[in-house]
């Protein structure tokens, strides 16, 4: 008997359908899969022959062929286990399950015949939304990202047994509807682990570098000497960061849904806060950006609407360092393999940390830098123009006088500088209605120029502060990005000459 069950797979993050083709007839005993199965989906007969075993159900005995349709497409994962078990029950006559072609089935399965999670079920729910006859059937443990998506109706299931069950019944009677997303009040959600600003000592000028960056979610580079409190500082950026909105917490978790690993815990969270990530200094280019034999994101796509940081700068890969420039201003990652490309979103704060020089001191009032200018300037261009350029708020990160350590005095905490963040990204928002752009960072050169309205001084400032500091084209429409930014901090409709003079002192530093 010949049935088709409908399925999906992974490619990148897209999700693409599968039919899951099989035929059972009398003859002699076999099993055969064609349709570029990978070695997982290859090796699911044993899982669920086993599986289907342990409700009682038995499936060998038949000439059996599955054929993975588009065979011209590589199938990944271990998402067809589910799907390859019904379509068997089926094709043997074991179960009959009601209006089979309105259903969308993906599940991994164990030997004992538990449901397991798979990756990506976010994207599958997400690609059947608008087709309201489609009923998903996936793992329970998945529930908690196909549930935000609005208006799908899905089955969901811990073992076979209660799968077949509830197909055998009509999954017309037991699917339950997607209400859309669920967490209405966001700002009841905290990260108890992020460090306050009101802790830090000192440093107000770091403090308000870092204001002025999440406010138009500028790229920047805080150097200084070791110690003097950059990881610290860069850690408390999440904390004054705006919660994300429910666009951009179904595009973080789709991806983060796409890249779990067998590792990870069983129920996976929808990702609530924006992400910050810090990769290892070792880190190589496919974990940074991407790709891979299976193609799944790196850390820049993990980072999408949040912060990734790189610590120690001057010790990455250069090469690694390089493959960031391009989604540093396009927002997404195009990665190229002999199966086909991906374009993985990559929207991301780019944050880092570095020293002035091998020894660290270059920049400390108080101790002596113990390295040649040949080693300090090597150091530093480590570090390639092209990546700098793209920087737009650099800051020098001074020590802290041990003094202030006995001051009682608290600092301002994080929460009244998120405040006036959240305010500012309110502007933008309605600034940007009905365009492609969210933040400052991310406008047009044209956009930029428009957006500041200068005035005829403050304009000449600006040209020949750039001209005077060899500023590129990019690095002038930078300064103007920041310097509007800062203006949005003040509540100004346009950028005034003071605006451009503290957007310029992040604009380089010094050693």
């Amino acid at each position: 008997m010949f049935r088709r069950i409908r399925s999906y797979c992974l490619f990148g993050i897209k999700a693409v359908p599968v039919s899951v083709e099989i035929d059972a007839s009398q003859g002699l005993p076999g099993f055969t899969m064609v349709g570029l199965p990978d070695n997982a989906v290859r090796e699911s007969r044993e899982r669920v022959v086993s599986a289907i075993r342990s409700i009682d159900k038995v499936v060998t005995g038949f000439r059996t062929t599955v054929n993975l349709s588009p065979a011209d497409l590589r199938k990944e994962g271990s998402a067809l286990d589910l799907p390859l078990a019904i379509g068997l029950l089926v094709a043997t006559g074991e179960i009959e399950v009601p209006q089979l072609e309105n259903l969308v089935i993906v599940g991994e399965l164990s030997l004992d015949g538990l449901l397991k999670p798979i990756r990506g079920a976010l994207s599958i729910a997400m690609s059947l939304s608008e087709k309201s006859k489609n009923i998903l059937v996936i793992p329970r443990a998945n529930e908690s990202e196909v549930s935000l998506v609005e208006g799908i109706r899905y089955v969901c299931a811990d073992t076979l047994r209660e799968c077949v069950e509830a197909l055998e019944a009509g999954a017309e009677n037991v699917a339950r509807w997607a209400t859309g997303f669920r967490f209405k009040n966001k700002s009841t959600i905290t990260a108890n682990d992020i460090p306050d600003f009101k802790n830090v000592v000192g440093m107000e000028g770091v403090k308000r570098a870092l204001e002025v960056a999440a406010a138009g979610a500028h790229n920047f580079l805080l150097v200084g000497s070791p110690g003097a409190g950059k990881t610290l500082c860069a850690k408390c950026l999440p904390g004054i960061l705006p919660e994300m909105t429910e666009t951009e917490i179904l595009e973080t978790t789709r991806i983060h849904s796409c890249a779990r690993t067998a590792g990870d815990s069983d129920e996976f969270k929808p990702v609530m806060t924006r992400p910050f990530r810090t990769p290892h200094h070792s880190a190589s280019m496919v974990s940074l950006v991407g790709g891979g034999t299976r193609l799944k994101p790196g850390e820049a796509s993990l980072a999408h609407n949040g912060v990734l940081f790189l610590d120690e700068l001057p010790e990455f890969n250069r090469s690694v360092l390089e493959a960031l420039r391009e989604p540093m201003e396009e927002g997404s990652i195009s990665v190229s393999r002999a199966s086909g490309t991906v374009v993985w979103p990559a929207r991301f704060m780019m944050g880092a940390a570095m020293n002035p020089c091998p020894c660290g001191y270059a920049m400390d009032p108080k101790r002596h830098c113990t390295c040649l200018p040949e080693a300090r300037k090597r150091y530093q261009e480590k570090i390639s123009g092209p990546l700098l350029d793209r920087i737009d708020i650099q800051v020098s990160v001074p020590p802290v006088d041990a003094s202030q350590f006995a001051s009682k005095a608290s600092a301002e905490p994080s929460a009244e500088i998120r405040k006036r963040v959240c305010a500012a990204r309110d502007i933008q928002r309605k600034r940007f209605k009905g365009t492609r752009f969210k933040t400052n960072a991310e406008m047009s050169s044209n956009f930029a120029k428009d957006s500041c309205n200068l005035s005829s001084a403050t304009e000449k400032f600006a040209i020949n502060a750039a001209d005077r500091m060899n500023l590129s084209a990019r690095g002038y429409y930078r300064l103007l990005k920041v310097g509007r930014t800062i203006a949005d901090l003040r509540n100004s409709e346009s950028v005034e000459i003071e605006d451009l003079s503290e957007a310029l002192r992040y604009r380089a530093f010094r050693s």
